[in-house]
């Protein structure tokens, strides 16, 4: 009788439900980290769409107060660190009223394999003509 009561006073974890934990962990972070990946990327991207957008609005300025001059962006333009870390902003013009942002991914940001309904994210250009506007892709500017 004192064996068994030495054994119930026994406390603590076995190596076997020690092992399952582990698995269970190794599940729920294997299920988890794609997910989490994923939404850094959208994250990424929607900085640099909105980054893109500022740029637009510093050329529109610069191109109201000089008239007729092709589209530059202001001498003191920085883009912001948070993307500068990702992509690589650009701006190609060719009058004075068209011209395209684009940025693009960088090697070392991760956001090259950035994909929306199976179109690659990883160059996003935002082109103007005139008064008219359009985003490529369209798909990775919908969300």
């Amino acid at each position: 009788m004192p064996a068994l009561t030495a054994r119930r006073l026994q406390t603590g974890f076995t190596l076997i439900e020690l092992l399952i934990v582990l698995v269970i962990v190794g599940v729920l972070a294997g299920i988890a980290y794609p997910s989490y990946s994923g939404y850094l990327k959208r994250s990424a991207r929607a900085d640099a769409k909105a980054e893109l957008l500022r740029m637009q609005l510093a050329v529109e300025k610069q191109r109201v107060a000089r008239i007729g001059a092709t589209a530059a962006l202001p001498a003191t333009w920085t883009t912001s660190a948070g993307v500068a870390k990702n992509y690589q902003l650009s701006l190609q013009p060719q009058t004075a009223q068209n011209y395209t942002l684009t940025a693009r991914a960088l090697p070392r940001g991760g956001q090259l394999k950035d994909e929306q309904a199976g179109t690659s994210c990883s160059t996003l250009s935002l082109v103007v003509h005139g008064l008219e506007t359009t985003y490529e892709p369209a798909v990775c500017w919908q969300q």
